[in-house]
């Protein structure tokens, strides 16, 4: 059985903020949860943040300020994450968007964080994934094979 969206707001199936869906789970009961546009994850880690082991901290109330200021908790979430992996670059972030992957590393500063946001609404209001703006290429990484980002400028 496959999800079902209701209480949509808009004649199409795209996400937006009202968008609940039903999901069956294994024991056939259904669960309502919200069909999200996006996830921010913010890596702290074993290493991220920690500064004992000479990393710069995470800038955590920024994000936490940003997300909520911005009043973008239906739309896109954001999850403050134990490791995500990619330790000896430190500070990095996973922003999700329509099923789009983009890394990056060594976000240390509020600035960066609110750049971030700017981007995540960027696409909201496009209703799409788009590229990084340049005032964030510099962090990108590629973390595997089939990364968004390193995708969308080879075409």
């Amino acid at each position: 059985m496959s999800p079902r969206i209701r209480s949509v707001q808009s004649p199409s199936s795209e996400p937006c903020p009202n968008n609940l869906i039903d999901i069956p789970t294994p024991s056939g009961e259904i669960k309502e949860i919200r069909h999200q546009e996006g996830h921010i994850l913010v890596c702290l880690g074993c290493c991220c943040g920690n500064t004992k082991k000479g990393f710069p901290a995470v800038p955590l109330q920024a994000w936490k300020a940003e997300w909520k200021a911005r009043g973008i908790r239906k739309r896109v979430h954001l999850t403050i994450a134990g490791c995500l992996g990619p330790c000896p670059l430190a500070n990095v972030v996973l922003v999700v968007f329509r099923g789009a992957c983009v890394w990056l590393q060594a976000i240390d500063s509020p600035r960066q964080v609110q750049q971030i946001y700017d981007y995540v609404e960027s696409m909201m209001s496009a209703g799409r994934y788009l590229p990084l703006p340049d005032n964030l290429a510099e962090f990108h990484f590629s973390r595997y094979d089939f990364d968004t980002q390193a995708e969308a400028a080879s075409r």
